[in-house]
């Protein structure tokens, strides 16, 4: 009785192995749930920000190169450190940029694999 008692707990508890399957599964079907129409949007908004960012750091230049002469001391500082942090969040942005682009071809990427294993069988 005992050990038939025991056989059904075992049988009832859950192992690590089914938890990590289990959340796998979660976590794929999750991340498969995000379309390539939203993987274009996302990577729209970030070109046009990054469009908008360049723009913003020519408007900057052409700014600093029409300051009188007059100006230039008080302003030098403070216009060479707004460049650096546009040019700082470009780079981010750039980055952010090739990691969407990069996480959206492997995530297609392994469902063709998947679908032609599926073929396959």
């Amino acid at each position: 009785m005992k050990l038939n008692l025991q056989n059904q707990i075992l049988i009832r508890m859950i192992n690590e192995n089914q938890v990590k399957d289990v959340l796998q599964k979660i976590l794929t079907e999750e991340v498969s749930k995000v379309s390539r129409q939203d993987f274009s949007k996302v990577q729209f908004k970030i070109d046009e920000l990054e469009n908008s960012l360049i723009e913003t750091m020519k408007e900057l230049r052409k700014l600093n190169e029409s300051i009188p002469s007059g100006l230039v001391g008080l302003t030098k500082n403070r216009i060479s450190g707004i460049y650096n942090n546009l040019s700082g969040s470009h780079k981010l942005i750039k980055v952010l940029k090739d990691k969407v682009k990069n996480y959206k071809r492997s995530l297609y990427a392994q469902s063709l694999d998947e679908k032609k294993k599926n073929d396959k069988i």
